[in-house]
């Protein structure tokens, strides 16, 4: 009997053992790696409490970067570009402090491993590699772009609990609401104007985004490139969706709440003209529908087939309606890039184009040295800067598996595509366990998105790409972990059966 008559009355699930003592048993991950939630001391706690501010900082910093290069110090706009770094050194630096980092976490690391690895290619660059004056520049910035921010994804993925990933999905999406009106105001701006360009008069200093029509240029919101936008957009079209399909259990925002948040994130679609952030969009919906054979559980997989299909042609029929605009620009843009890929890509258009970016590298295999022509080389600053090495241009890489020719040299290169295709995997097991173990749709949306991102995406040749990709990769293996406080093995809507003698009063 227990102590107290009149309070729940806690049964185990049959043939089990008592859903409590089920609780405390920590899951694990693909390959091995825990992924519950360590307990932590005070002082430990407060160092993680510190970690999930300086994340949310360096999301508002991503956003905050492009609107201060653009309207405020558009002479300093270099410079503005690493505004994000001191505060990312100061993440590990408290997590260091504070043993935050996990422990036998595989992939993490081989991150490591790879940086340091990059250190060396890159000395080795520096003494065996052609001349050029930009040499030791492009060196740390490419070092940047592809090890400074892997960390991050495994430090987010350990320290964010539910509450906090809840938290910065619901920052995410009310920033979409002003962002949006953002958006439209750029996109009926004219394409010089200080709203899309920036307040400086001089060129070389202006933010101009790609073409849209002979009239309109892509909006590019605060943010210093349209790439940039895109991935805000994506990233948060992907956390709405999850939210949508998730059930009242796993406290999803209010409706009014989507509502609102939802019309400023289509509202961005709808502007964008686009065709990547709606392929992007299109795998999220896809994705959404896979969880209705994934998951488990009648209605999470009742929700997964009616409310992306219902929201998708809702959305199709409304956008010449609400955004006639941008609809049209939409549309004339597509069929404008269509004709010039399919004489490249023949039948296949843009998609040829976007698988095309998985194979580009190889013809990079036999034409670049042993060591890569040099770290940053096959990237965007380079470009920009007319780098020449023993006075030719380094080979050009417009892909990201091509740039890593250029940068690490066809063995490394390799290693390091291998290095992104496995973590994918990875991510992917996480995910799928999630929708089957939870009922939890969030990881899968996520994987969605940040799978694209680190597979196909720019991750190494553009920085809020590169941020995003890492950032939302970690997003998903904390979501990925079981509800704190709620089984590891069990769905959470089903984790605790109550008796009949007393009424309900939520999770222990």
């Amino acid at each position: 009997m227990p102590a107290n008559p009149a309070a729940p009355r806690w049964q185990p699930r049959p043939g089990g053992r008592p859903a409590a003592e089920r609780s405390r048993a920590p899951a694990r991950g693909a390959g091995g790696p825990r992924v519950a939630a360590a307990p932590l001391n005070p002082a430990q706690e407060r160092g993680r409490q510190t970690v999930v501010r300086l994340v949310f900082l360096l999301l508002l910093l991503a956003i905050a970067e492009g609107a201060i290069r653009k309207w405020i110090a558009p002479q300093w706009a270099t410079y503005i570009f690493f505004l994000r770094d001191p505060f990312l050194l100061l993440t590990y630096f408290v997590a260091t402090r504070h043993s935050l980092w996990p422990k036998r976490q595989l992939f993490l690391q081989i991150s490591l491993g790879l940086a340091a690895m990059g250190v060396l290619i890159t000395a080795l660059q520096f003494a065996t590699g052609g001349h050029s004056e930009y040499r030791v520049v492009l060196g740390i910035y490419g070092w940047r772009a592809y090890f400074l921010y892997a960390p991050l994804a495994f430090l987010v993925g350990a320290q964010f609990r539910h509450a906090d990933v809840k938290r910065f999905f619901k920052l995410l999406l009310w920033l979409a609401v002003p962002i949006a009106l953002l958006t439209a105001a750029q996109f009926f701006s004219p394409a010089n104007a200080p709203i899309n360009v920036g307040i400086a008069t001089q060129e070389e200093f202006q933010f101009r985004g790609p073409g849209l029509t002979a009239e309109r240029i892509r909006p590019q919101g605060p943010f210093a490139s349209a790439a940039a936008q895109q991935q805000f957009v994506a990233a948060s079209f992907a956390v709405l969706l999850a939210y949508v399909l998730s059930a009242r259990g796993l406290l999803p925002p209010r409706w009014l709440v989507l509502v609102i948040t939802g019309a400023g994130v289509l509202t961005c679609m709808a502007f964008s003209g686009s065709r990547g952030l709606f392929i992007q969009c299109g795998i999220s919906v896809v994705v959404a529908m896979l969880v209705a054979i994934i998951g488990r559980g009648g209605a999470l997989k009742g929700r997964a087939l009616v409310w992306p299909a219902v929201l998708t042609v809702t959305a199709l029929l409304a956008y010449p309606v609400v955004f006639p605009a941008g609809y049209d620009a939409f549309i004339e843009r597509w069929n404008a890039a269509s004709i010039t890929e399919s004489q490249t890509f023949a039948n296949t258009a843009v998609f040829g184009r976007a698988l095309y970016g998985l194979i580009d590298f190889v013809r990079l295999i036999d034409v670049v040295p042993l060591l890569g022509t040099g770290m940053g080389f096959g990237g965007n600053a380079a470009i920009s800067l007319g780098v020449l090495v023993d006075g030719a241009p380094p080979p050009f890489a417009e892909t990201d598996f091509a740039r890593h020719m250029v940068d690490l040299g066809p063995l490394f290169g390799i290693i390091y595509i291998v290095f992104r295709l496995a973590f994918v995997g990875y991510l992917t097991v996480l995910a799928v366990r999630a929708a089957r173990r939870h009922r939890d749709p969030m990881p899968m949306l996520l994987w969605s998105y940040a799978a694209t991102v680190i597979v196909a995406g720019q991750l190494t040749g553009q920085g809020t790409i590169n941020f995003f990709g890492w950032l939302f990769a970690g997003l998903l293996m904390a979501s990925a972990r079981p509800r704190e406080g709620l089984p590891a093995s069990r769905p959470p809507l089903a984790a605790l059966r109550r008796t009949p003698a007393a009424p309900a009063r939520g999770f222990p």
